[in-house]
């Protein structure tokens, strides 16, 4: 058995993949063509190869363009949910965000109190609140303030509010990891949960159970549609008696991208860039959104010939800026791990170009320039490839280019 504190909650994650290379563009804003979703025969060939290597099992991928011939967005099914993405021109993947949960749209009179009661706030996650597994009685909003508090939101089945609530840490005194199929043959799960789970008819679902200091039981139901991705979850309070305290449904994070054009990058992102790019050159901007709300920036310039960036700035947190350095390199920069694959690889190669990019690093932390990894293009006879390398010369992928 094992005490500690626990802090539950369910959170989409996200991912800060990488950055694009150096390519002389004009600094004024792009136009932006309304253009319908194209394959992925309709985007450059480094943006599509990305994803086929770091999502082997998909099938193929839609792209939606944002600004074009710069960046787009795709939303796909994996084996484990879904996954909405922002890729760039040079094929990296800009932003990654694990879809959990039912899409449904936040009620607008919900959106309204909360910009309106937490202007500096951020929405964390939304839920359902259930009273059995077809019937809601209103929403829950788990945010986080300017001061990094966390609150639950509640409102009714009319959308009014109800109550905000600072939770206390919860101590769990066990933990029990079972399933829906699994649970009545579980000698360690408790009758009054094995009872709950009977008479809802969950199943198909794993489960955890957290038996808490306060004797009631916390339940985390995971269900999994694999035709179309969906992730959903339950998070169930049980009294020790077997009472509902709370049943909440997760709905799915409403992510969406925006264009962002140079003359409305914040204040904050200029500061710096003025102060630390003497002749910074505005490559593309994106925000993207949560319900609505704007959460995060990306800002992707480029300085002369060599150095790109991309500076992130997240909209709800005072030391927010990281950057993303790419660097254009020569044959004789590329490190020996590098070349010794190549050579091992592709006998006889001939350098064609070459950059890195760096690990995101704190804008405070001038030293922080750590390789994340290498994109080379070389020609062996009459082919040419493209290949990424870990900073440790082990290939992430290769493709021949078209």
């Amino acid at each position: 058995m094992t005490t500690f504190n626990l802090h539950i909650s369910i959170l989409p994650c996200r991912i800060l993949a990488g950055i694009l290379s150096a390519v002389v563009l004009q600094s004024c804003d792009t136009v932006v063509e309304a253009t319908m979703p194209v394959s992925s025969s309709g985007i450059p060939q480094a943006s599509t190869e990305v994803f086929k290597q770091k999502y082997p099992e998909v099938g193929s991928f839609i792209f939606e363009p944002l600004e074009k011939d710069k960046t787009w967005q795709t939303e796909f099914v994996t084996s484990v949910g879904k996954v909405f993405c922002l890729v760039d021109y040079q094929g990296e993947i800009i932003d990654a965000n694990n879809l959990v949960g039912i899409p449904k749209t936040l009620p607008e009179a919900i959106k309204q109190h909360f910009n309106s009661q937490y202007p500096s706030a951020e929405i964390l996650a939304v839920y359902d609140l259930m009273k059995s597994t077809t019937l809601t009685e209103g929403y829950k909003l788990v945010i986080k303030t300017a001061n990094n508090t966390t609150l639950h939101l509640y409102y009714d089945s009319a959308n009014a509010f109800v109550r905000a609530q600072t939770l206390s840490s919860e101590k769990a005194l066990s933990i029990i990891f079972t399933s829906t199929d699994q649970i009545n043959y579980d000698t360690q799960v408790p009758v009054v949960v094995k009872q709950f789970v009977s008479n809802n008819q969950l199943k198909n679902a794993s489960m955890v159970i957290y038996h808490l200091s306060d004797k009631s039981y916390k339940l985390f139901v995971n269900f999994r549609e694999l035709s179309n991705g969906a992730l959903q979850t339950f998070e169930i309070v049980l009294s020790e008696t077997g009472q509902v305290l709370e049943w909440a449904s997760s709905i799915e994070n409403n992510y969406a991208y925006k264009v962002l054009n140079s003359s409305n990058v914040s204040s904050k992102t200029k500061s710096y860039l003025q102060a630390n790019f003497s002749n910074w050159q505005f490559d593309y901007g994106i925000v993207k959104t949560i319900f609505g709300q704007n959460k995060t920036n990306f800002v992707a310039l480029k300085t002369g010939q060599t150095d790109s960036y991309i500076i992130t700035e997240e909209q709800t947190n005072e030391h927010n800026l990281t950057i993303t350095h790419a660097q254009v390199l020569a044959e004789n920069k590329l490190p020996d791990a590098i070349k010794s694959t190549l050579s091992s690889t592709f006998p006889n190669w001939i350098f064609v170009n070459a950059r890195v990019v760096y690990q995101p690093s704190d804008p405070t932390n001038a030293a922080a320039t750590e390789p994340d990894h290498f994109q080379v293009e070389i020609k062996q006879g009459t082919v040419r490839y493209s290949v990424r390398l870990a900073a440790d010369g082990k290939i992430i992928y290769q493709y021949q280019i078209q």
